[in-house]
């Protein structure tokens, strides 16, 4: 009887620790992917800064790094909490579209109660920005309707929520990823930020699929610029 249990102490022992690995090598290999992007953007903006060719390199790279780190993802897999329940196509859609209607109610929420208690913009510096790049060379479009909703969805949803319920609860996590959404957009919203990360997370959460919150994130960048950036 002792021995039984020392053998299954043992192999919980073993089958934690490769859990361990599997989470590292996710993670690790999705924000090594990401910081190469980023340093490849970088690059670019000061080789061709100043220039016509600067949003399509900028799209070229960001398309490209972005299949580079889903490809990570899938070639250095771990299935999360979050993931163990598998779902259908029509469920990771269903979500994925009706999560976009979510977080523009959140925004416009965030956008107005912050407008009228102080006085801020309707209109985010990210957003501002983004529609300004936009109408100076629309094929950037492809950057921020397919790069950005893969990339930061595999950063903040994928390894700082879904992989960090690993070590901690689901909300501790959500927390956390929410508010490092929050500085990487560098911008004065931050309610804003933080509840439309909380929402993102609800819908990988609920879907149990990270393509969910991607196609979230897709719709509302895509929503955004046909009312603000076309006139």
């Amino acid at each position: 009887m002792m021995a039984e249990t020392c053998y299954n102490t043992s192999k919980f022992t073993i089958t934690k620790e490769v859990e361990l690995m599997a989470i590292e090598k996710n993670s690790l290999s999705i924000l090594i992917g990401y910081l190469a992007l980023m340093i490849a953007q970088m690059l670019a903006q000061k080789i061709c800064w100043g220039t016509q060719m600067l949003y399509p390199v900028l799209t070229v790279i960001g398309l490209l790094g972005a299949l580079i780190i889903w490809k990570l993802n899938q070639k250095y897999s771990y299935q999360n909490t979050i993931e163990e329940k598998r779902s259908n196509l029509k469920k990771i859609i269903l979500w994925g579209l009706s999560g976009a209607l979510l977080i523009i109610l959140g925004q416009a929420v965030t956008l107005t109660l912050v407008h009228v208690l102080f006085h801020q913009s309707l209109i985010s510096q990210n957003t501002n920005a983004l529609i300004t790049i936009f109408r100076h060379s629309p094929i950037y479009l492809l950057d921020i309707v397919i790069t950005t909703p893969i990339v930061e969805e595999l950063i903040f949803r994928k390894v700082f929520f879904g992989n960090l319920t690993y070590y901690f609860k689901p909300w501790i996590a959500a927390i956390i990823s929410s508010f490092l959404f929050v500085i990487a957009h560098h911008d004065s919203h931050f309610l804003t930020y933080f509840v439309m990360g909380c929402i993102f997370e609800f819908i990988y959460y609920k879907a149990h699929d990270i393509r969910a919150a991607m196609i979230a994130h897709a719709g509302l960048n895509l929503i955004t610029l046909l009312l603000w950036g076309i006139h």
